[in-house]
């Protein structure tokens, strides 16, 4: 058993499980906030009523960020998994010699599993992204329109 090659096999899911671990700490930031906008919102909405069209609109578009969001988290957190537990079958592979054997594809297998859940996570981010610009810009116009 040689300690470094287990270090130097593990080097690339360790990369991944930082990575995923600080688009996670953004998202779920961001994710937060949505929360917290809503609850706000429904504030808003118990004592203002002329606001009413425009809170509502701004809820659906929250609510469908937060499950894109939460989607998203869902998939880093399923990423963070893969690459750990693909790190503990490749340190199996290695301390016990275990060659061409169900453990080494399940090592390879959970690493692409790692990146794929990765890309799927990002895609949900990339899309929440850009309907949180379209929300401002839907409610800036409507805040025009009530004004005038």
């Amino acid at each position: 058993m040689n300690i470094v090659e287990i270090l130097q096999a593990s080097l690339v899911p360790m990369v991944i499980v930082s990575a995923a671990a600080l688009l996670s700490l953004s998202l779920q930031q961001r994710y937060g906030r949505v929360i917290d906008r809503i609850r706000i919102f429904h504030e808003k909405l118990m004592k203002e009523r002329e606001w009413k069209g425009v809170i509502e609109g701004q809820m659906r578009i929250l609510i469908k960020r937060g499950k894109l969001l939460r989607n998203s988290i869902f998939f880093l957190m399923a990423c963070i998994l893969s690459a750990t537990l693909s790190i503990f079958f490749l340190s199996a592979v290695i301390v016990y010699g275990l060659e061409e054997t169900i453990t080494e594809k399940m090592v390879l297998w959970l690493h692409l599993f790692s990146i794929f859940f990765l890309s799927v996570s990002m895609i949900f981010a990339i899309v929440e992204i850009f309907i949180s610009y379209k929300a401002i810009l839907e409610e800036n116009e409507k805040i025009g329109k009530i004004q005038d």
